[in-house]
């Protein structure tokens, strides 16, 4: 021990740990050794693989698991808490905390509780989501399981064994059973061994479905197929599967923990990779800086890099609209991944997945990315390709919205886009127009500079029978800015800034 009470670490240690960032994976733990070897060591061995700019470390939670480890096979595993001070004692100063926990229970909120105490050791601690969280997390985890062991299933009934808890979290077995009925037709049944709902009173309701006799698969739900899996599930007497035998069924056990299938691997690291870097998609507005929001203006304060959809800053609209709203980005690492201006669809994916990867390799050294859109980057944004692939993969994306274009078009023109009962549709102009004509309401065509021909000899075509209110306003809110009123001012062609707003006013009498 040195002077302050910390555990003093040998020089190698220190040596081999030049990165402050660190991923603690936390486990329940096992004493079965081939489980552990094929779940946990895997786990872990996987998210040293994919994230060597991290200090990975791991723990065990169960106290009785790693006595056991330790008189019996002479291996030490730390605590959470043991694990942390090492991480702290080689100079990591970021933690991202994985459990492998199913449920958010007594044991993962115990976990939760020894990491917020050690957290002012660190200057950011995460952690990720036990694998049953959100809804979608529910609905994943069930396609994954049911694709892991459809094969072996057959057309048999499925009973996966899960811990169960006192928690309130053991309602999470009912409910995964409910998605689980969603994503197959076979007969699939949750049970728990220490929760609400038993191996008994999934036999009973057994006896009333389709299935009164006959082979049924019986699995884990566990991260491992360790003591539970082999003697409550699968053992000779007062098991799973000798209560299925008492009641006239022939069960198959599949000893495997769930940390073997590879979907459902991919679950965990989807809430690790949640805990990596974050992805803001920011809306700077149409033009004018004092548009650009307070929180665009945070949210690019706190980032690491921006990322310019443009080949050069110079050329990026929306860079400088945000450098003059907020100074201190030409201090920040610019990064520029242009977009190709194409239709072909081929061309396209491979731009995207070009930069998607591109931004996942900055989400996973954990860093904050910017990535700046003109307007709203939820209206015809080139950000949209990226946030979808990056909340695919599991990343922490959010949007920060701007003004859309043809609302500040709106406002500059001093007009309403619509009253009362009056519809709104916003048309990307730079596709085909010509059965927009026979749309009610009000129009917006957005970027319609390419088709201004076209549309000009549509409208003036359309007022014959229509009268029709047309506006046009050209790169809205910046220093050249232009209105035209009347489909008769409208030139053959505009610039990529462009919107069009056509207002029905009724019938030409």
């Amino acid at each position: 021990m040195n002077a302050s009470g910390r555990a003093c670490v040998p020089a190698a240690e220190k040596e081999r740990c030049a990165m402050e960032r660190g991923i603690l994976v936390v486990s329940f733990g096992t004493t079965y050794q081939e489980t552990r070897e094929k779940n946990i060591d895997q786990m872990v061995a996987l998210v040293r693989e994919q994230y060597p700019h991290y200090l990975v470390e791991e723990a065990y939670s169960s106290s009785t698991v790693r006595k056991v480890l330790r008189e019996r096979d002479g291996i030490a595993k730390d605590d959470v808490r043991q694990a942390l001070c090492r991480m702290r004692d080689v100079g990591v100063r970021r933690v991202i905390v994985f459990p492998t926990h199913i449920i958010d229970g007594i044991e993962n909120r115990r976990m939760k509780q020894e990491v917020t105490d050690c957290a002012p050791w660190f200057e950011d601690v995460r952690i990720a989501d036990a694998l049953l969280k959100t809804p979608e997390d529910y609905q994943r985890t069930a396609e994954a399981l049911w694709e892991s062991v459809a094969v072996e299933a057959g057309s048999s009934p499925v009973i996966f064994m899960g811990h169960g808890s006192e928690h309130a979290a053991d309602e999470s077995y009912e409910r995964l059973e409910c998605v689980l009925a969603q994503v197959t037709e076979n007969d699939v049944y949750v049970a728990t061994v220490e929760g609400s709902v038993t191996i008994d009173d999934v036999i009973g309701r057994m006896k009333v479905s389709r299935h009164k006799s006959g082979r049924v698969l019986v699995a884990p739900f566990m991260l491992v197929a360790g003591d539970h899996a082999n003697h409550d599930m699968a053992g000779e007497e007062d098991s799973f599967a000798a209560a299925l035998r008492e009641a006239g069924y022939e069960p198959v056990c599949l000893l495997k923990g769930i940390g073997e299938y590879e979907p459902v691997r991919e679950c965990y690291f989807r809430h690790l990779r949640h805990c990596m870097g974050t992805l803001y998609g920011i809306g700077v507005g149409p033009g004018d800086p004092e548009l650009v929001t307070v929180k665009a203006l945070r949210c690019m304060e706190e980032s690491d890099l921006i990322v310019l959809p443009a080949a050069d800053a110079a050329g990026c609209h929306a860079y400088q609209i945000a450098r003059q709203a907020y100074p201190g980005i030409e201090k920040k690492e610019l990064v520029c991944l242009p977009f190709p201006m194409t239709k072909e669809k081929e061309k396209l994916r491979r731009a995207h997945e070009e930069i998607f990867a591109r931004i996942v390799s900055y989400l996973t050294e954990g860093k904050i990315v910017a990535f700046l859109t003109i307007g709203d980057p939820s209206v015809y944004s080139t950000y949209g390709y990226i946030h979808r692939r990056v909340a695919a993969w599991g990343g922490n994306v959010k949007m920060i919205s701007g003004v859309p274009s043809f609302c500040a078009a709106a406002a500059s023109l001093g007009i309403s886009l619509g009253d009362n009962r009056d519809e709104i549709h916003v048309i990307p102009g730079s596709y085909e127009v010509e059965e927009t004509m026979a749309l009610s309401g009000t129009r917006v065509y957005m970027k319609s500079g390419k088709s201004l021909a076209r549309l000009k000899a549509l409208l003036e075509e359309q007022q014959k029978e229509k009268k029709l209110s047309v506006y046009c306003v050209e790169n809205c809110g910046m220093a050249d800015e232009r209105i035209r009123l009347g489909a008769e001012a409208l030139e053959e062609n505009g610039s990529y800034l462009m919107t069009l707003i056509v207002k029905d006013e009724g019938e030409v009498v």
